[in-house]
């Protein structure tokens, strides 16, 4: 995948969902097993992406990992520290950000590793991912729980106030 290629699919899923928070059947997952908590919906998009939508909880020091496919995510409300580093087995960190709302980046080599750690309360995401890359990453056979009734619909109405009002 080539660097902005994703980022474009971000822009067309952001465009789309408006339509997808009111009609679309969300898949929901908690992911509490290890740091930072991330309650995550997922929908397919297009025909080899899928569309996330995030609330990732603060905590005090975050998951070093790569993805197991190429991403791209836009942050839409709070602001958080993002660690990065580059190699096949766990490397060190070589670079920290601060990231705040309106910020965007893609993560399209599967060498590439990064921690997120938002800073003072939760913040809320978005991201779309390409077909998966056959690399191990963390929590690929954990157990995990889907969120509740009330939580898929709080966190669909989190995103609907973000949206632009027409």
């Amino acid at each position: 995948m080539q660097s902005g290629d994703l980022l474009s699919v971000l822009h067309r899923a952001e465009d789309a969902l408006p339509n997808l928070l009111e009609t679309a059947k969300w898949r929901s997952i908690d992911i509490d097993y290890e740091f930072p908590r991330v309650e995550r919906l997922w929908i397919p998009f297009e025909e080899q992406f899928r569309l996330y939508l995030h609330r990732i909880h603060p905590c005090i020091q975050a998951l070093f990992h790569p993805h197991p496919w190429p991403s791209a995510v836009r942050i839409v409300d709070g602001r958080y520290e993002m660690g990065l580093g580059y190699g096949k087995e766990a490397p060190p960190e070589a670079a920290r950000l601060i990231l705040s709302s309106g910020s965007e980046y893609e993560m399209i080599d599967p060498d590439c590793w990064h921690s997120v750690r938002p800073l003072q309360c939760s913040t809320i995401s978005f991201m779309v991912s390409g077909l998966p890359w056959s690399r191990p990453s963390p929590g690929r056979h954990r157990s995990t729980k889907p969120l509740s009734n009330s939580g898929v619909d709080e966190l669909l109405a989190t995103f609907s106030r973000y949206l632009p009002r027409t």
